[in-house]
């Protein structure tokens, strides 16, 4: 029996990010889009069902599976009534602005026996698999120095909600649980960290521009982003034992999606730019090889797989709960060392016993 999914949200994530891989996947069947773009929405999907409450898709029959793509200020209130509703839920990064939210919804879930996953797609980006496979093949020996960033050129303030002054919002908690996710993916928690985290662009009411270091016993680890990039974006710098690794450029699914390249098409995500991964070999200290290699194709359709087979109880959903937990916890940590200037250490284990309020 296909899953029937209810959509919260049709703009940029749940018509680009969302919408195509529900429809690509042969288990799963869009039943329900919230939204007040009624026209963009039956453009897409001519038989589905549009609303304007988000209840209305909590408390339909005929969903399984809630998407939740709204603004972050409500993702807790709408992912907790569509779990006290009996759903499966999805929800777009960042999944909350709180630990003990974070926890409350995991403790929910658990509770009802239901899967509530977040939406941690670069996980599935070509450049992280390859960087993933580099670290576990030990080709180029151990990981000692990783800087990872997402940079654009947006040097003037705009017009929007993730840009205006509130909890959660600003560049940090937009492009900061992409990155830093996927640091906590390929290493666990640090030890500690230090984050630098400011406003620099004339106008700015929120943060635009941010700097984390995570410090493990083995290796250092420099996640940042700014708005002042005009030229080429080194997306990921490598440095192992026996040689490094650079990725230039970001994971075409995204320009793919936005130009109109769907999924299921044979060439996707050709309508994009193609990333330039560079891999150098060091033989010896003065032999040094340099390889360019063809970049890694990136999979957004197996995160919406993965997360099909959980909720038929075939496997594990592609984001644990006591990740999701980890990376709130990781964020608002963050935060206080930016806020305070110290170095913060990392001294959390999840914790699903907390009651939802």
């Amino acid at each position: 029996m296909a899953i029937r999914v209810g959509l919260i949200g049709f703009g940029l994530s749940g018509r680009v990010f969302h919408a195509p891989f529900v429809m690509n996947d042969p288990d799963m069947t869009m039943t329900y889009v919230c939204s007040s773009k009624a026209d963009e929405v039956r453009a897409v999907l001519p038989d589905v069902s549009v609303v304007s409450s988000a209840e209305a898709v909590f408390a339909a029959s005929d969903v399984d599976l809630v998407v939740i793509t709204t603004p972050n200020s409500l993702h807790f209130d709408q992912a907790k009534k569509a779990l006290e509703n009996g759903k499966h839920v999805l929800l777009e990064k960042p999944s909350v602005t709180s630990l003990s939210q974070i926890e409350a919804l995991c403790a929910l879930a658990k509770q009802k026996s239901l899967v509530f996953c977040v939406y941690q797609n670069r996980r599935f980006d070509g450049d992280f698999l390859r960087l993933k496979a580099l670290i576990e093949s030990g080709e180029l020996g151990a990981l000692k120095h990783l800087d990872s960033r997402f940079d654009r050129f947006r040097p003037a303030a705009q017009a929007r909600w993730r840009e205006e002054p509130g909890i959660g919002s600003g560049i940090f908690w937009d492009l900061g649980p992409h990155i830093l996710d996927q640091a906590l993916c390929l290493f666990g928690p640090p030890k500690w960290l230090h984050a630098s985290i400011d406003k620099l662009r004339e106008g700015s009411q929120t943060h635009d521009w941010f700097e984390v270091e995570l410090g493990y016993d083995d290796k250092r680890v420099r996640l940042a982003s700014t708005p002042f990039e005009a030229g080429e974006m080194r997306r990921f710098n490598a440095r192992f034992t026996k040689g490094s690794w650079q990725c230039v450029g970001l994971d075409p699914q995204e320009e793919a999606l936005r130009a109109g390249q769907m999924p299921w098409d044979a060439d996707f995500p050709s309508q994009a730019t193609q990333q330039r991964n560079t891999r150098f070999v060091a033989h010896s200290q003065d032999d040094i090889e340099r390889v360019q290699e063809d970049p890694t194709q990136g999979d957004y359709v197996a995160f919406y797989a993965k997360l099909r087979d959980a909720i038929l109880g075939k496997g594990e959903a592609p984001v644990a709960m006591e990740q999701a937990c980890q990376l709130i916890y990781l964020i608002c940590l963050a935060e206080q060392s930016a806020e305070s200037g110290q170095r913060m250490s990392w001294g959390y284990t999840p914790n699903f016993s907390v009651s939802s309020n």
